[in-house]
């Protein structure tokens, strides 16, 4: 059998790297006590509720053309985060006679394990769009009360206690000769 593994991440932080190791050393164990082989690795460092994923799109291109025998991914999740495009891989994969596996056990293709992929879409959907919502007003409530809400200050600007304070320094002279120049 040859696999294809997707692995995800949200974001490029320190801990969500050591996830992406985590996960290709959780694959390699895997595939070896099976005795497959591995086709490829797709790995993208991006949310799972757009499509618009580089090495997704390009593992759904190689699907379509039956280049290897089943999706590995840690979870449903990883794949998408939305059941519109967990249902376009899921038909892609059936129509080319590919198995999906999860490694949480929650679908495996292969052992006829499909009865609750439309309840894990959905709950994968919910999930992200309860995350968004809870974001989004955690930076509505900082804004409220003026607290800056970005993640890097403005050059010649700091952060102290959640406001933005101009810099004792250098910097805030180098900002005022940029607005005095334009």
């Amino acid at each position: 059998m040859r696999c294809a593994v997707y692995i995800r991440v949200s974001t490029d932080k320190d801990e969500q790297k050591a996830s992406l190791k985590y996960q290709k050393e959780l694959f390699y164990r895997y595939i070896e006590e099976k005795g497959w082989d591995i086709y490829e690795f797709y790995v993208d460092v991006q949310t799972g509720t757009t499509g618009k994923r580089k090495n997704l799109q390009k593992m759904i291109e190689e699907a379509q053309a039956k280049k290897f025998d089943i999706i590995l991914a840690k979870e449903l999740s990883r794949l998408a985060r939305n059941g519109e495009l967990s249902y376009k891989i899921k038909n892609i994969c059936e129509n080319q006679g590919i198995h999906i596996i999860t490694l949480d056990n929650a679908i495996n293709t292969l052992t006829g394990n499909t009865n609750m992929f439309g309840l894990y879409a959905w709950m994968y959907e919910q999930e992200s769009q309860n995350t968004s919502n809870r974001v989004k007003e955690t930076l509505r409530t900082r804004a409220k009360k003026g607290l800056f809400k970005g993640s890097n200050p403005p050059y010649g600007y700091e952060v102290r206690e959640g406001t933005l304070y101009v810099r004792d320094d250098i910097t805030s002279s180098i900002v005022k000769r940029i607005f005095e120049s334009t």
